[in-house]
């Protein structure tokens, strides 16, 4: 008998900024880590814990989305604009992307140590697709 085919599942982050990428503007940067100088519009992803995983097709993960701008304004409009695009995700077929739940909705979050840029945040959970290997 055959072993069954095992389901690996990519990187959470870089399948939604690989998404973001294709559906926002070229002058946003969207990344997975600070760089090293900061352009006028980044969204920068990062991982936080979240229960589940027994399904071998499909896993949620929990990302935190921070957008970050000079201008509140511009900041809570790419918050918006980001969230809009991460909710339709789960139409776009080839993504990896399953499903999308808005656990919290963007807000204005700014980093104590950093007094130049404002930040809002969102937290959403992906229900992404295993890539499967015989």
């Amino acid at each position: 008998m055959a072993a069954p085919a095992t389901g690996v599942f990519l990187y959470a982050p870089k399948v939604v900024r690989d998404y973001l990428v294709s559906v926002l503007d070229s002058d946003i940067r969207v990344a997975t880590k600070d760089p090293a100088t900061r352009p006028a519009k980044l969204v920068r992803i990062t991982t936080a814990p979240v229960g589940g995983g027994s399904n071998v097709a499909l896993s949620p993960r929990r990302l935190i989305i921070q957008c970050y701008n000079a201008d509140e304004a511009v900041a809570g409009e790419l918050a918006e604009t980001v969230c809009a695009h991460l909710i339709s995700a789960r139409y776009v077929q080839g993504n990896g992307i399953r499903d999308v739940t808005v656990v919290g909705t963007p807000a204005r979050f700014d980093d104590p140590d950093d007094k130049t840029w404002i930040r809002f945040q969102m937290t959403v959970d992906v229900l992404l697709r295993a890539v499967f290997t015989t």
